[in-house]
């Protein structure tokens, strides 16, 4: 793994946008109050299914899934000649133009979630699950300067801070219970245990610039970090120039707790109402030997952006513009070692408020609402979404959201299937909007498809 090749993956992700979707990081809203649904434990552990269950191995559950402010249409543009595509960084865009595309904080995220093997069993009183999953969590946060920085090419003085990238990458085994009380509260609880596999970060905390002329004094605070069992390598200058000697095998630890509670109101204020809380990943991950490297305290000088053509016989294509970018981006970035150690921190918790009432004309149907709010260093979140939940026969049931939040509006669907010795699921929180014919969202990166094949047995209960 070479370190200018990781900036590249972070600098077009962001910037440009042009890649493919990788990625879910957890468990279906949409499918919260939906009972034929196997996994809505993972969203509260209070919530039982009604059989035990197998899933089948490395399809359980499958959820890709990216969340964003930003899209392809924010950095990618015709060429006025029609010729073809270029970038924002080109001088017939305008930088008022895209500017005013830009927010204040701009971040993606790009999640991944399979599980590997997962059962539920009837046992001790309450529900039992057992799951073996593999997940992987990456995230970049831009802020607004950094983008005048780069399109702004004349004079100037430029300072932003908190430019974040991190990815995380994980196997978690984890069993959980859930156990009524006296028929109208149930609580759960779920235990995980986190096996580290890859982790990179990197801050700047600060950065100043001051531009005249062709001289670009940068002034940077800030680091970079990497646990992929191997090593940060250096040139004669000092600088760090690669990453070498990857070794796959168990590069951190960590634990995680899940809670949960739900509580029928039926008794207490009306037929068919039932409220739920839950809070999700609390807990901790410890990286081991993990690589370092900083900005050096002292200035240094860039040479500035390169004017990008966009002519095809000069060869311009759309990739060469890309690569012309990511090697301005990766000069930008001059680190010097500093050594290697442990580095803990906190899992990105979440929370979970719902309410829901069983339509009294017709109890196979319900009408819901749901809360949830992400505490995570670079893309938290709150979203407050209405759903309608169908059972109309034994084997099937469908669920149908609208989401609005501070990342925008989204419409979901989810179907379950769920015959004898049968769970099919299939779904999205966020549809697709516009596509590209590259099939990359045009207007932001909030999207998700998940997906599972499970087997239910024994007697319903």
């Amino acid at each position: 793994m070479n370190f200018k090749h990781t900036i590249k993956i972070f600098a077009l992700t962001v910037a440009l946008l042009a890649t493919s979707m990788v990625a879910g990081a957890q468990s279906m809203r949409t499918g919260y109050f939906l009972k034929g649904y196997a996994y809505r434990y993972r969203l509260n552990p209070a919530l039982m299914n009604d059989q035990h269950y197998l899933s089948l191995p490395l399809l359980g559950e499958i959820n890709l899934k990216t969340t964003g402010n930003l899209g392809l249409s924010n950095f990618i543009y015709d060429s006025p000649d029609g010729s073809g595509l270029m970038t924002f960084m080109h001088p017939s865009v305008s930088a008022d133009d895209f500017l005013d595309g830009i927010n204040k904080s701009n971040f993606v995220a790009l999640d991944y979630d399979m599980t590997l093997l997962s059962t539920g069993f009837f046992a001790f009183g309450g529900y039992n699950t057992l799951d073996i999953g593999l997940h992987s969590h990456s995230a970049f946060n831009i802020p607004y300067d950094m983008f005048r920085f780069m399109k702004s090419l004349g004079g100037g003085t430029y300072s932003f801070e908190n430019l974040n990238l991190a990815t995380r990458n994980y196997i978690d085994v984890a069993i959980g219970h859930a156990h009524n009380i006296n028929g109208d509260l149930t609580i759960g609880a779920r235990f995980k245990v986190l096996l580290g596999a890859a982790y990179a970060n990197m801050l700047v905390e600060k950065m100043n610039v001051e531009t005249t002329g062709e001289r670009w004094m940068i002034d940077a605070k800030g680091a970079v970090s990497a646990a992929v069992g191997g090593n940060f390598t250096y040139g004669s200058d000092g600088k760090l120039n690669g990453y070498d000697n990857i070794v796959p095998g168990l590069n951190g630890f960590g634990l995680g707790f899940d809670l949960g509670v739900t509580y029928d109101l039926s008794s207490v204020l009306t037929e068919g109402l039932i409220v739920s809380a839950s809070i999700t990943d609390l807990g901790y991950m410890k990286w081991n030997n993990v690589s370092k490297a900083g900005f050096d305290p002292e200035p240094f000088v860039f040479d500035g952006f390169d004017n990008i053509s966009t002519s095809a016989e000069q060869g311009a294509t759309i990739d060469d513009q890309m690569e012309a970018i990511e090697k301005d981006l990766t000069g930008m970035f001059v680190l010097a070692d500093n050594g290697t150690a442990d580095e803990s921190e906190a899992l990105s918790s979440t929370l979970h408020l719902g309410v829901e009432y069983k339509m009294p004309f017709y109890d196979k149907l319900s009408a819901a609402f749901l809360y949830t709010t992400r505490f995570d260093k670079i893309y938290p979140y709150h979203q407050f979404s209405l759903m309608l939940n169908l059972s109309p026969v034994n084997w099937f049931n469908i669920a149908l959201s609208g989401t609005t939040s501070t990342l925008g509006m989204n419409l979901g669907a989810m179907i379950n299937i769920h015959c004898t010795g049968f769970n099919l699921f299939f779904g999205s929180d966020c549809f697709l909007a516009r596509l590209n014919k590259q099939y990359i969202p045009l207007d932001n990166m909030n999207a998700n498809i998940a997906f599972g094949i499970n087997i239910p047995f024994g007697f319903k209960r």
